[in-house]
């Protein structure tokens, strides 16, 4: 019996021990930080001379295993849908934008195709669009 009740309060101990909490605040020693953000201004211009293009492939093996690219592009504020190939997705756009002095894809079209076979998922994602700069307004003084 006493063995049992060891085993179960060890167990207790070991699943209860392992928990992690991140708290964010705004708060400072002093109080509340307020912050305030102007909005950036800017306007992209589009070059249509040339279509940028890239390919992005990812195996998944067992669910677990992913073997891909792991670059990828992020913009705040920029919409990326989900599902199949959202990853694969950011990483084409920055494969196409790498080695160019675009900042942004304007208009981006996807190819996606998805392969399942036993045990093995496979991704490819195709992307075409055209370059972007970014012009930024300067603020009203």
């Amino acid at each position: 019996m006493k063995r049992i009740s060891l085993v179960w309060g060890l167990l207790v101990a070991l699943v209860s021990g392992c928990t992690t909490s991140t708290v964010r605040s705004t708060q400072l020693a002093q109080g509340a930080a307020l912050l305030a953000i102007e909005p950036v201004k800017a306007h992209v211009v589009v070059d249509t001379t040339q279509t940028l293009q890239a390919v992005s492939q990812t195996k998944t093996i067992l669910g677990v295993f992913r073997f891909g690219d792991r670059e990828f592009a992020e913009y705040p504020g920029m919409i990326f849908q989900r599902g199949p190939g959202a990853k694969e997705r950011k990483a084409a756009i920055h494969k196409a934008l790498k080695g160019t002095d675009f900042d942004v894809m304007v208009n981006p079209k996807y190819i996606v195709q998805e392969k399942h076979r036993p045990f093995v998922r496979k991704v490819t994602v195709q992307v075409a669009g055209y370059g972007g700069h970014l012009v930024f307004e300067n603020p009203s003084e």
